[in-house]
């Protein structure tokens, strides 16, 4: 199945019109708000605690680099410009480059939470299609009453009895990312860092299953019960068959959904999961920004996480019909 390029087009041009409001509303927010209060966002980059040259002079300096003394417009178009290039400036606090911050966050994130999700959401497809088979019978309740089980289930307190438990008491897995990969290269790096990573990605697939099996239970026993289902078995076709080719592709829909939406905005939920196993991510990045009012690095950390979950929310546009051939492109 080919992607129509007016579909394509229009799905773009959608996703880059919300990019481009994003972008207004972050510039409203940190140049034009100050401006209308009258009060200079250069003093955003220079750290309430920094000691250098004095603040006044350094002020001066970050306002000719970014043009803050140049009228709103000039500074609006190169706001776009910069957000677009990655152009994020100079982090005083940190010492570093703002991008290079957000890159140096984004890898160990992406390595324990992405494989989570796609775990999580093959365990809930299959456990809530064995529901549906498995309709009324104790299979069936055990699966949906665990599902809402792991839903209520406060993580935070999951993860850390794990840790102390896998961790400290049996040493079965390193605490911390430090002392997994502490004097190790190449291919014992990595796997130093997978078996870092193993225990978090299994917590985090049992604990987030749970909302997308249901979703997948619910729609694929209304389905089952449909007209056509009901025809096809009529026909002698066997239930195996009904379920796997057609019960499921009514069922995963809203599962690929709830998934899609979760993988856009599953960098900004990482915050107890680095807390609690001592990794510094994105959601760490945030946290120490914000308490340290660092303003530049949280308004570079929006709109990365907000260009992420637009990128995200467009494949999921995109691979609707591949699922679900009744699904058009139009």
């Amino acid at each position: 199945m080919r992607i129509p390029a007016k579909y394509l087009i229009k799905r773009v041009a959608e996703r880059l019109l919300l990019l481009f409001a994003i972008i207004n509303f972050l510039f409203f927010l940190f140049n034009v708000m100050p401006f209308i209060f009258h009060y200079n966002p250069a003093n955003f980059y220079v750290p309430l605690t920094y000691k250098g040259i004095s603040r006044a002079a350094l002020i001066q300096a970050i306002d000719r680099q970014w043009g803050l003394d140049q009228p709103l417009y000039v500074q609006y178009v190169d706001y776009i410009k910069n957000m677009l290039t990655f152009n994020f400036g100079y982090s005083l606090t940190y010492g570093e480059n703002i991008i290079t911050l957000i890159m140096q966050a984004l890898p160990v994130d992406l390595i324990i939470l992405i494989p989570s999700l796609l775990l999580s959401t093959g365990m809930a497809i299959v456990l809530g299609l064995i529901s549906v088979a498995k309709e009324g019978k104790l299979v069936d309740v055990i699966n949906s009453t665990v599902a809402i089980f792991t839903y209520f289930i406060p993580a935070f307190w999951v993860f850390a009895i794990v840790l102390y438990y896998f961790g400290f008491q049996l040493n079965l897995f390193p605490t911390n990312i430090a002392e997994a990969v502490n004097g190790t290269s190449g291919i014992t790096y990595i796997a130093a860092l997978l078996k870092f990573a193993s225990l978090p990605i299994i917590i985090l697939t049992i604990l987030s299953y749970g909302v997308r099996m249901i979703l997948t239970r619910s729609y694929g026993v209304e389905a089952n019960h449909s007209h056509f289902v009901t025809y096809l078995k009529a026909r002698g076709i066997p239930s195996r068959k009904i379920l796997l080719k057609h019960v499921m592709r009514n069922s995963i829909i809203p599962a690929v959904t709830r998934t899609g939406i979760d993988f856009a905005f599953i960098l900004a939920g990482a915050v107890f999961v680095e807390e609690i196993f001592n990794f510094y991510g994105m959601g760490e990045l945030l946290l120490q920004s914000a308490e340290n009012l660092n303003i530049p690095v949280l308004e570079a950390a929006f709109y990365f996480i907000n260009l992420y979950a637009i990128i995200v929310l467009l494949a999921v546009d995109l691979i609707y019909p591949f699922i679900d051939p009744r699904v058009k492109y139009e």
